[in-house]
């Protein structure tokens, strides 16, 4: 159990009203909106079917926003599973953070100075084919998990909890030019976000996740867009919303993607990341 911070927190009791008993961690707001970018992030959306390839992804991005500005590196390993499933791990390993006093205080957050460096929390999680290359849509079924692992609870940062998502994702290719091979592919997801809270009185908060998005693709280029989020039932900063946009090369070795994300609600930043992705060791299925 994590125990208060001893030193000079007189300013924090004083302006929070703190008895000195009650845990402090407590008294916080375990939502996306009052926690760092990268605490419950809105989950990805999937186009529908598993990779085919290993791929190490390593992202540096910003997350900006009037009260809180932060940096970091976002990577990721995905190995295909026998061509039907595939596994992925993604975690940020270092982040560094200023937020103004603002921010610092409706977050509850312990640090005076309200900026510092925080370890993020490891994600793993499986993608499974239900169906593809069929007369309906692709349909993958998705289980992610999060570890308590992330630094930093008393700056609000990582939520130092559990959380896992379940998502039900389909998508459809529409053939928009057979010669030049440019496709269309539409697609979406939903399902349940569920996390730990610090609240004595409601220790976890139940989310349903939603998601629509689709893929402009040439043989050497894709631009994609997306709107996903996720509802949560306390109604206290748990409904984050994100529009995403990107821009990327399609290859089978080295490619490279920019990535922006606008957050609509509940989520009040914008990011922009470039991505460099390694794809080795294709796996060949049956079709």
């Amino acid at each position: 159990m994590l125990k208060a911070q001893a030193g000079d927190l007189d300013w924090w009791t004083d302006k929070h009203n703190w008895d000195g008993h009650t845990p402090w961690f407590n008294m916080m707001t375990t939502s996306a909106a009052y926690f760092g970018p990268n605490a419950l992030p809105v989950p990805e959306l999937r186009d529908g079917l598993v990779e085919q390839e290993y791929s190490f992804e390593f992202r540096p991005e910003a997350h900006l926003s009037k009260g809180d500005k932060t940096y970091d590196l976002y990577t990721s390993f995905i190995a295909p599973l026998a061509g039907v499933a595939s596994f992925e791990v993604f975690l940020v390993p270092i982040e560094y953070y200023k937020m103004d006093t603002l921010t610092r205080d409706e977050r509850l957050a312990r640090n005076y100075n309200a900026e510092g460096h925080a370890g993020g929390d490891f994600w793993f999680g499986t993608n499974i084919q239900l169906l593809k290359n069929r007369r309906f849509p692709d349909l993958i079924f998705s289980a992610y998990f999060k570890t308590a692992s992330g630094t930093n609870l008393s700056d609000a940062r990582y939520t130092d909890a559990p959380a896992y998502y379940l998502l039900l994702n389909g998508g459809k290719t529409i053939m928009l030019n057979d010669e030049k091979n440019i496709q269309l592919r539409i697609f979406a997801h939903f399902g349940a976000y569920i996390w730990q809270t610090w609240s004595e009185e409601h220790s976890q908060d139940d989310a349903f996740a939603y998601g629509l998005g689709a893929q402009l693709q040439s043989p050497k280029y894709f631009f994609k867009i997306a709107f996903s989020g996720y509802h949560g039932y306390l109604n206290n900063g748990d409904q984050p919303n994100v529009f995403r946009a990107q821009l990327g090369t399609y290859s089978r070795t080295v490619n490279f993607v920019l990535k922006y994300q606008y957050g609509i609600s509940d989520f009040d930043y914008q990011s922009i990341g470039l991505s460099t992705i390694i794809r080795f060791g294709h796996i060949k299925t049956k079709e």
